[in-house]
């Protein structure tokens, strides 16, 4: 039965209406199949799509039921009559398939057929693929008719197929970009973190593989630390289904894994079979859970390894891509600077302990022992007067003790506010001026002082102890070592600079040559933080002098 012309270009309306309506490949393909073939009233209808190659990469059928295909097998690949349609850019009909030099034949359990009209499915020069139809109903030779409608069911199957095309990709563009926007927002994360410093080194690696895992697709993720004293990589993290903090603690032998190659050879690596790389740790490879794939990455600090970055297992029917290798890199460079970070702070931490320490045992060597020691010539000249004057001798013995009295307020000063109570308590001019008092109370020295009370003033309080405690050691050392008979302390504002001169007519000393004490290198290192300078000199006539200058701006 031929169907009326009306009926015909009812039934085109109505199939363009249905190509136009479908968004999904696979299924409009179906429907253009089974549209041709009832329109043009074939029992078995089909349409080819071409691939980049040339040959057929898709092929959807109709009018054969799922049993009969499943006897058939393989689906044809564009040999045969079927080649050349592929060939031509023009329509094909036959009466008889078999007549065809081309004909090839049919597999077995295949559909008799006999009668074959193809046409070729272009949009604006584009070939999409081919529309066949086999079996005229009747037993009859299509007819040109036939062949008009099919070009014209050819034509709305390219429009709607590019369509569907276009869809498709803007839908994977969209994916696409829902997954860079997702990468790029896992960066910031991290980033932020490693800002933060709320978050922990253990919270940055935390979250690097399990968005490592996330953003790659895969099923399971590890993060590996190198142990420089053995060679072995030690995982610390891992994410990803059940039973994965079974492998934190796992120990790596060197050299027995593909992280350890990665790590060696500095640059990350795709393994797309896990089981067939030599290089893989096997029994690693069973407490993953025999994944498929994977992708591995090293943690480069200065081209200096110290770890690895892993994700097994791609899901989302896809492999692990560059793309992928290229996030996995860029998480894994920034768990590199996180734990390089954390050791830093570590260093600067145990760093400024030293240093503190340094600081608290020069205060305490440049007050409490010159104080202590102080006090011990004092108690020695008492023990020498208790015979002929016991009531100086008991002055000296209870100045002592109070002195002693100084030093525990000193030592809890220190603890506090780790400044001396000398000048806390009198001020750097009131300070020099109970030094020199000492230095006459425990020499046979006869000392002046000569202050300059706008320079004393102009220091601040930090510099007016470094001070202070340069003076206390300068005169220890004099009380020690010198002997001397006089001793002169001047100090003056000489162009913007306290100029501190300390002249004594003792034994005298060369610095360069005397052994260098802990003293001699406080000092320094006072006047250093001063931004002064001091100069140790022979006088003329013998003896020494020590010259401090340092800038009087630092107190302003």
């Amino acid at each position: 039965m031929v169907l009326p012309e009306s009926l015909r270009l009812e039934a085109l309306v109505e199939a363009g209406i249905a190509l136009a309506s479908e968004s999904h490949l696979d299924t409009l393909l179906s429907r253009i199949a089974e549209l041709a073939r009832r329109v043009v009233q074939a029992a078995y209808g089909a349409v080819g799509v071409i691939g980049p190659s040339g040959d057929l990469a898709r092929f959807v059928y109709a009018g054969i039921d799922q049993d009969t295909a499943r006897q058939i097998g393989e689906l044809p690949t564009g040999v045969g009559v079927l080649g050349v349609v592929l060939e031509q850019a023009h329509p094909l009909r036959l009466k008889e398939i078999s007549d065809h030099p081309r004909s090839s034949g049919f597999p077995a359990h295949h559909p008799v057929m006999h009668s074959f009209l193809g046409a070729p499915i272009v949009v604006r020069g584009r070939v999409f693929g081919r529309l066949y139809l086999s079996e005229k109903e009747g037993g009859a030779e299509f007819s040109e008719a036939d062949e008009r409608v099919a070009m014209m069911l050819a034509a709305q199957a390219g429009v709607a197929i590019e369509n569907v095309s276009l869809y498709e990709q803007v839908q994977e563009r969209g994916m696409e970009l829902g997954r860079r926007l997702a990468q790029l927002a896992s960066f910031d994360v991290v980033a932020r973190m490693l800002l933060t410093e709320s978050a922990s080194a253990g919270d940055v690696l935390d979250f690097a593989a399990e968005q490592a895992r996330f953003l790659t697709g895969g099923t399971r993720a590890t993060l590996m630390m190198l142990d420089d004293t053995t060679g072995e990589l030690i995982i610390r993290h891992a994410v990803g289904g059940e039973g994965a903090g079974d492998l934190v603690g796992v120990r790596l032998k060197p050299d027995t894994s593909k992280s350890h190659s990665v790590v060696r050879r500095r640059e990350a690596e795709l393994v797309p079979h896990l089981s067939q790389d030599p290089e893989i740790n096997e029994s690693v490879l069973h407490l993953l859970g025999d994944p498929l794939d994977g992708a591995f990455a090293p943690l480069l600090v200065r081209d200096r390894p110290i770890g690895a970055l892993a994700v097994y297992g791609s899901s989302e029917g896809r492999p692990f891509t560059s793309d992928d290798l290229s996030v996995l890199q860029i998480l894994a460079n920034q768990a590199a600077i996180a734990i390089e970070n954390d050791r830093l702070t570590f260093l600067l931490r145990n760093l400024a302990v030293l240093e503190e320490r340094e600081r608290i045992s020069k205060e305490l060597h440049d007050g409490v022992i010159q104080s202590i020691y102080s006090v011990g010539l004092s108690l020695q000249g008492s023990l020498s007067l208790m015979g002929t004057q016991p009531e100086r001798g008991a002055r000296r013995i209870e100045e002592a003790i109070a002195e002693l009295d100084n030093v525990v307020r000193d030592v809890r000063n220190y603890i506090f506010e780790l400044r001396p109570q000398l000048v806390e308590d009198r001020g750097l001019e009131g300070a020099i001026l109970v030094l020199v008092r000492e230095l006459e109370v425990n020499t046979t020295a006869h000392a002046t002082v000569e202050l300059s009370p706008r320079a004393t003033e102009a220091l601040g309080r930090q510099e007016q102890g470094h001070v202070i405690q340069v003076v206390r050691e300068i005169l220890s050392n004099i009380a020690r070592h010198a002997q001397p008979s006089v001793v002169s302390v001047r100090v003056e504002d000489r162009d913007g600079f306290l100029a501190l001169l300390i002249d004594d007519d003792g034994l005298g000393f060369d610095p360069s040559s005397v052994a260098r004490g802990q003293g001699l290198s406080n000092m320094e290192a006072r006047v250093a933080a001063l931004g002064g300078s001091l100069e140790i000199l022979p006088r003329e006539g013998g003896g020494t002098r020590h010259s401090l200058r340092v800038p009087l701006e630092l107190g302003t």
